[in-house]
């Protein structure tokens, strides 16, 4: 039991601190996930979802304290009781998620990893496994450092430390951006298809429900068992498919771009493909445009002014109009633009389809800035 104790320790310490960082070096992005949750087609729970944010930035530090604590080996009824909660609470929601079909991806490591609901759901089911194990052998964890002294100073460091990281992530741009639109990533490259790069798209198939009028027999088929045979819709058939519950089933994962839905809907029409053709190119990303204060409008319109006399092709991508806003706009899906940059405005700077450079609105670039990413 001891040795058992021992390995659950180490797993569960690192895994917990992996998933904290990740989600703390990006809290915001983690907020947004947490938004999904609170959302009224799933929890419905909208004081939660205005509070998204500070609950993000707690629980990815709690999971890193909650980490530290148990390596260190203190504090262990807390500790062990807290990861019991915790995972208890994480497998509910994973399984939720892929039972419903509700939220695809959990956030469990943020931009980092993505998992399939089901994997997120298993994932949890062996974290509990181990926390079980630590919650009965308690007594086997015992303190790294006979001075505790050395083991609360590790520990206010950790704090210290993974907070000023979510402090960064939430008032300048994340000190590592995991997203396909990280600086020296190419969109042009992010949105081709597996059958472009020559990889195995994902692949899919479909089950009906098909009930006997006759019997009352309900079958579940797929769709190749359905054409194959003509009984289930030939005339006079008593079978009757039962379209509300027709799903989709994936049957191998295969290769999906990282940047789906990347569409820029101008009034000239899709200009896509246009600036991520040009050499020189701004975007100033604006998911939420009732939130753009006058002020800044004022440093885009002089941005702009200043970047297109140099040739830079400058576009605002919005979900919506943004008054006095003297650049062209281009409108985009708010997933995609909250996606793109953690800022409201940012601007992000191109060159042939590769993001060069990101900007956030604390403070705004100057053009001079802005200019030396081509250089």
């Amino acid at each position: 039991m001891k040795i058992l104790v021992q390995i659950s320790r180490f797993i569960v310490g690192i895994l917990f601190i992996i998933s904290g960082f990740v989600k703390a070096v990006d809290p915001i992005g983690f907020g947004y996930k947490l938004e999904e949750y609170f959302a009224a087609d799933v929890f419905d729970i909208q004081f939660l979802h205005d509070l998204a944010l500070p609950q993000a930035t707690f629980f990815s530090l709690f999971e890193i304290i909650l980490g530290v604590l148990l390596l260190l080996g203190i504090f262990r009824k807390f500790t062990t009781w807290s990861l019991l909660v915790l995972i208890v609470f994480f497998t509910f929601l994973t399984f939720y998620s892929a039972y419903f079909n509700k939220v695809t991806d959990c956030g469990c490591f943020g931009d980092a990893l993505k998992l399939e609901p089901w994997e997120s759901f298993w994932k949890d089911i062996f974290l509990l496994v181990l926390i079980i194990i630590l919650f009965i052998g308690q007594k086997y964890i015992q303190p790294l450092f006979k001075n505790n002294k050395i083991s609360y100073a590790i520990t206010l460091i950790a704090l210290l430390g993974f907070g000023w990281v979510s402090y960064t992530g939430i008032t300048k741009l994340p000190l590592i951006d995991f997203r396909a639109y990280a600086i020296g990533k190419s969109i042009s490259e992010g949105m081709k298809s597996a059958e472009e790069l020559g990889k195995e798209p994902p692949k899919f198939e479909v089950i009906y429900t098909l009930k006997n009028s006759q019997t009352g027999e309900t079958v579940k088929i797929t769709d190749e068992q359905y054409l194959s045979d003509s009984k289930w819709y030939e005339q006079g058939t008593p079978w009757e498919l039962q379209g509300e519950l027709t799903e989709s089933r994936m049957v191998s994962a295969g290769y999906t771009p990282p940047i789906l839905d990347f569409v820029l809907d101008c009034e000239e029409g899709d200009l896509t493909d246009f600036y991520l053709e040009h050499e020189k190119v701004v975007f100033f990303v604006t998911p939420f445009t009732e939130k753009v204060t006058s002020e800044e409008v004022q440093k885009l319109n002089q941005l702009y002014e200043k970047l297109t006399a140099q040739g830079v092709e400058v576009v605002a991508l919005t979900n919506g109009d943004i008054e006095n806003l003297e650049s062209p706009h281009c409108y985009m899906d708010q997933v995609i633009l909250k996606t793109i940059i953690r800022s409201n405005p940012g601007v992000v700077v191109l060159s042939k389809g590769t993001v060069i450079n990101k900007f956030h609105n604390n403070p705004l670039p100057t053009a001079e800035e802005v200019l030396k990413s081509f250089n």
